[in-house]
């Protein structure tokens, strides 16, 4: 018995570990795809009520005049139809402070043409002076 010696094996749990690092995974593909989705456009300022943006579809005119739907890029062709199938929701629109006021202006008589009939302009909400 002598020859024979008692063996320990130590053993380490990584389940716990494999738990933080899939949270680690999940939070960062999640905070990649919420910086993604942002569109840089300088708001012009101006008092307004506040709307509740919760579930309204957002219009952004870049000031290179792209026009976004909820962040994707979208051509007339396409806003037109996807004003057509909002069904009443509400829309906001956020023209970049660069661009030309006729630019939103047939942005907001296209959504009209397609059915829209609630639409506000989004502003920086500094106020005006």
């Amino acid at each position: 018995m002598a020859g024979r010696r008692n063996k320990r094996h130590a053993e380490i749990d990584i389940t716990p570990l494999i738990d933080v690092l899939f949270m680690l995974i999940i939070f960062f593909v999640l905070t990649a795809s919420f910086v993604q989705g942002k569109l840089d456009v300088q708001l012009p300022s101006g008092e307004g009520s506040s709307a509740d943006m919760q579930g309204a579809v957002i219009v952004t005119v870049a000031a290179d005049r792209k026009i976004f739907w909820n962040g994707r890029e979208v051509t007339k062709e396409e806003l037109k139809k996807l004003a057509a199938a909002a069904n009443g929701r509400e829309m906001l629109v956020a023209g970049d402070e660069k661009v030309p006021y006729g630019e939103v202006a047939t942005l907001l008589s296209l959504l009209r043409k397609e059915g829209v009939t609630s639409a506000g302009l989004m502003l920086s909400g500094e106020g005006a002076q």
